[in-house]
């Protein structure tokens, strides 16, 4: 039998990520999670027409946070360099190759037995107090001599000449509710343990240092007079350390691009080298802002193989603690997805969550699983028709790991990677849009030579 000549129906992909869009049933909606008991017709026919399956980003049980489980979503085995330089990235703030850093919050917090407990978060109308205090940390003397770089109302990014190593613990609780500010440790996984034992000790004694100049500072006394909590723990999290990164598009093979939310996801995309166009989220129209990153991603995805979407629309709404406007907050994203289903007819799309977000309880994130779709031209429907976790778990798919989503994806939209076949020095999740040439232009009749399109995009 003679093969057929293989010809090129690659299709660009789209991935939506609807931001801790996972979630548990709640007696408020009749022991439904808010995507099951969302009025969702064109997630459905999404549903319908493609496959399902559902994502545990790592694993069943392991909550995570969004920065990782997108690291791994958009197919990273780079050492993730920590959130603070994408936070940092994502402002425009230039940080030194080889510079530890870390996010540092100013939170209101009291003294308990010689502890420190904080107490919720900074407030618009603490602005001012932030910055005064801010002003007054940075002219401290101690050894760490930090600077500190404007990055939200009460929110800096630490830096520091003299900090030798990242590779320590968080101060910041984070759980403020559940435990008192943390002392910085070694990470047991240092590579150099004396370097992070010195790092970890440096940052104990200047946030020690800083308490003591919060407490007598004459803005916490006027607070206090005021009623007011203390503004007295600087807490530190999100160790990250600057180096030189491959691009997404030489780890993956693929020309990369996002429409962004926050600063995160721009440094996210900055950092990978990725295209990006930058929408600041509009929550207070939920449909119209989807809708406008839509558009954009659908442009982006003229010139990109791979283009990422991300509303962090679900995520606010679970964090309210209010099921029935986290599902209302879905049927307007639903609302926006009808042009999905045109565009599916020529790109591989992909819709879940990064992590879930419960609507009731006391957690933050959870380890529940998101719902998982993935419909474009070369998908052969599985049986499952409608939207919803346990729905999507009968799906095709079955369970799918943040590092499986674009391999998946590269699958069905006919551009994954043939093993067997080096087509570079490293090998790639998807077969490359560019890879390094022979150059014959010198051997050849130049106006005989044709320029490739090899991205797949017509």
């Amino acid at each position: 039998m003679k093969p057929a000549p293989m010809w090129d129906d690659r299709t660009p992909m789209i991935l939506i990520t609807f931001d801790g869009l996972g979630d548990r049933p709640s007696a408020e909606l009749n022991n439904l999670t808010p995507l099951e008991a969302a009025i969702t017709p064109n997630l459905d026919e999404l549903t319908r027409i493609g496959v399902s399956g559902i994502h545990q980003p790592f694993g069943p049980g392991r909550a995570t946070s969004s920065e990782r489980s997108h690291w791994a979503m958009f197919g990273q085995t780079q050492t993730f360099p920590g959130r603070a330089l994408l936070e940092a990235t994502g402002m425009g703030i230039e940080i030194p190759v080889g510079r530890p850093h870390f996010h540092l919050s100013l939170r209101p917090a009291v003294l308990k037995g010689g502890q420190l407990q904080t107490v919720g978060r900074v407030g618009n109308d603490d602005a001012s107090d932030c910055i005064e205090l801010f002003d007054a940390l940075r002219v401290m003397p101690h050894e760490l001599n930090p600077v500190l770089h404007p990055l939200r109302n009460g929110e800096c990014i630490l830096e520091s000449a003299v900090i030798s190593s990242h590779e320590i613990s968080d101060s910041d609780p984070l759980f403020g509710h559940l435990h008192p500010v943390l002392r910085p440790l070694p990470l047991d996984s240092a590579l150099d343990q004396d370097s992070a034992n010195y790092s970890a000790e440096l940052v104990s004694s200047w946030i020690n240092s800083a308490v003591a100049l919060l407490l007598a500072h004459p803005i916490n006394k006027a607070r206090a007079s005021d009623g007011k909590p203390h503004l007295i723990a600087p807490v530190t999290k999100w160790a990250s350390l600057r180096k030189e990164f491959k691009t997404f598009e030489q780890s993956t093979g693929l020309t990369g691009a996002a429409v962004t939310s926050s600063a995160l996801y721009r440094g996210l995309a900055e950092v990978l080298g990725m295209t990006q166009t930058h929408i600041p989220s509009d929550l207070d129209n939920v449909q119209a802002d989807f809708e406008s990153r839509l558009l954009a991603g659908i442009t982006l995805s003229k010139t990109h193989s791979f283009v990422h979407i991300h509303t962090k629309a679900t995520d606010e709404a679970g964090h309210t603690k209010q099921p029935k406007l986290k599902r209302d907050v879905i049927e307007s994203l639903d609302r926006a997805c009808q042009q999905l289903l045109n565009i599916a007819k020529a790109t591989t799309i992909v819709i879940t969550g990064d992590h879930a977000t419960p609507s009731t309880g006391g957690v933050m994130h959870s380890a529940h699983p998101t719902s998982f779709i993935l419909a474009g031209p070369h998908v052969h429907p599985d049986e499952v028709d409608t939207c919803g976790e346990r729905f999507h778990n009968a799906g095709e798919l079955g369970a799918v790991r943040a590092k499986d989503i674009l391999p998946l994806m590269s699958h069905f939209s006919h551009r994954a990677s043939f093993k067997g076949h080096a087509t570079g020095p490293s090998e790639t999740i998807a077969l490359p849009d560019n890879p390094v040439v022979l150059d014959f232009s010198e051997t050849a009749n130049e106006n005989q030579v044709t320029q490739v399109n090899r991205t797949g995009i017509k």
